[in-house]
């Protein structure tokens, strides 16, 4: 402790302009992609670490980065807290445990490299230990892969699809790699070849996107909801009427063509499964043989004291078809861990904590193939979206950004969904309460959007799904699993 405590004060220069640079790499991500930042920052960083200096400096730098990194790209998460005014003394905590959390990630691998000679085998051991620190951190304490380094990529097509191969973990490595090799200066065959592969996988990927046709599924016109309802009034029992009168009048203008109409998540704040006279309500937002597909709460028990943050599938009836219960629930957003030590209470205003379901499902829908659902933040899950044994035709994630404001939360969310669209091969719609709602096809082709912040529908047809990717298949044992042998072969020889 001693010896860190002299590290960080006598190079504290360096460390702060560290966790500024951090911050800086912030916007390499959405919604800003100056992409032109990771091939000055992850230089910047590799470059203080391929010295000759102690194990201790190599956390610490490589935390100072993580740590500005993380507390300014989740900075959208005040919107959430600043809702209840009383809890404005949360907020510099959650800014620091976010960054704590991003240093911890970034500042173990930056430590564990330094066993590596420096050179060469330091910038391999690098890239692919913060791949799989990156690839922990999307599962442990029960898991944020928000921001993975890969996800600069989101807004450039033809990268993106690689990840249909080596998924959103692959597309880190690559970028971890390609990037930091310009610290290898004055190597100009490391850097030439490094910038050659990037090409390659560009020029490939363009090829891909680019030729593909635009295919849809015969008969089905689906129409998105977007309320726009306010965060603040969400939850008000006296603005539950209004909020529903909103949705069923954007769901019902013009909508003689549309088959399936999608509310977001949690788009009606009654039981859905036990209140039959609301339900009845809801026949009105289709046409006859038309199906609804909205987000809302189940009573899982008979007390009501157990409800889930479901998805339902009604017909025109309003008979339930099927439903889901979400299965991967939002700390401190849907229940709260440590519950009766921590003094925090959870976001959203529901007494208990809510059930979780049980995982990937597939859903038979009338009038369309089946369907996998996704509520909320759980398609930033790569590899976690789809029911591998009943594989589903296309993805649909309910969801509720308004928690988020006009932040680049909402932002980051939708890319993360794109992201997942192209891994699976599969069309992926998503549906927000303020936004963004948008149809991606499965090369990630943006069909349709609603701007965050506006009040609208989008009536467009379903695309087809693609043949099941490689890394549909394989997942991410391939990519995390490349890094782990390629640990072990640079550690063969220690020179």
């Amino acid at each position: 402790m001693k010896k860190l405590t002299s590290i960080l004060k006598q190079k504290s220069f360096l460390n702060s302009g560290l966790v500024i640079a951090g911050g800086c790499f912030s916007f390499a991500f959405a919604p800003y992609y100056q992409i032109y930042l990771i091939f000055v920052l992850l230089p910047l960083l590799f470059g203080t670490l391929n010295n000759n200096i102690s194990k201790a400096s190599s956390f610490v730098r490589g935390f100072c980065f993580g740590f500005g990194f993380g507390a300014v790209s989740t900075g959208w998460i005040a919107n959430a807290i600043l809702l209840d005014s009383r809890l404005f003394w949360v907020v510099p905590l959650a800014w620091a445990g976010m960054g704590l959390l991003f240093g911890l990630f970034w500042g173990i691998p930056a430590y564990l490299s330094s066993f590596y000679p420096s050179g060469l085998k330091r910038w391999g051991s690098w890239a692919a230990l913060l791949t799989v620190f990156e690839w922990i951190r999307s599962w442990i304490f029960t898991g944020f892969p928000w921001n993975l380094t890969g996800s600069v990529w989101e807004n450039t097509l033809p990268i993106l699809q690689s990840a249909s191969v080596w998924g959103i973990y692959g597309l880190s490595f690559l970028t971890i790699l390609t990037a930091s090799s310009l610290a290898l200066w004055p190597r100009k065959k490391v850097i030439v070849l490094s910038a050659l592969c990037l090409s390659f996988i560009y020029g490939i990927g363009a090829l891909r996107v680019y030729t593909a046709p635009e295919e849809q599924v015969w008969g089905v016109k689906l129409r998105l909801v977007q309320p726009n309802i306010s965060q603040n009034l969400k939850w008000d029992p006296q603005e539950a009427e209004n909020s529903f009168l909103k949705l069923m009048k954007l769901s019902r203008q013009n909508n003689d063509q549309i088959t399936h109409t999608i509310w977001p998540e949690a788009a009606v704040t009654f039981l859905v499964n036990r209140d039959p006279a609301e339900r009845i309500r809801l026949m009105q937002a289709v046409q006859q043989g038309g199906t609804l597909i909205l987000g809302g709460l189940r009573a899982v028990s008979e007390e009501n004291r157990d409800v889930a943050n479901s998805l339902f599938i009604l017909d025109d009836l309003a008979q339930i078809q099927a439903f889901y219960d979400k299965s991967h629930l939002v700390p401190f957003g849907e229940y709260v861990p440590l519950r009766g030590i921590l003094p925090i209470d959870k976001i959203v205003p529901i007494a208990y904590d809510l059930s979780s379901g049980q995982g990937p499902q597939t859903l038979r829908v009338p009038k369309t193939p089946p369907l996998g659902p996704l509520v909320c933040y759980e398609v930033i899950f790569s590899g976690q979206v789809v029911n591998a044994k009943q594989r589903p035709s296309w993805l649909v994630n309910v969801t509720n950004d308004g928690w988020y404001g006009l932040s680049a939360g909402p932002y980051q969310h939708l890319g993360m969904a794109k992201m997942r669209a192209v891994e699976e091969g599969l069309p992926l719609v998503r549906v927000a309460n303020t936004g963004i709602s948008a149809v991606f096809d499965g090369y990630g082709r943006t069909m349709g959007l609603l701007p965050l912040g506006t009040e609208g529908v989008l009536d467009l047809p379903l695309p087809t799904a693609l043949p099941i990717t490689f890394y549909a298949r394989f997942g991410t044992w391939f990519p995390i699993g490349f890094c782990i042998l390629l640990l072990l072969i640079l550690g063969i020889r220690k020179k």
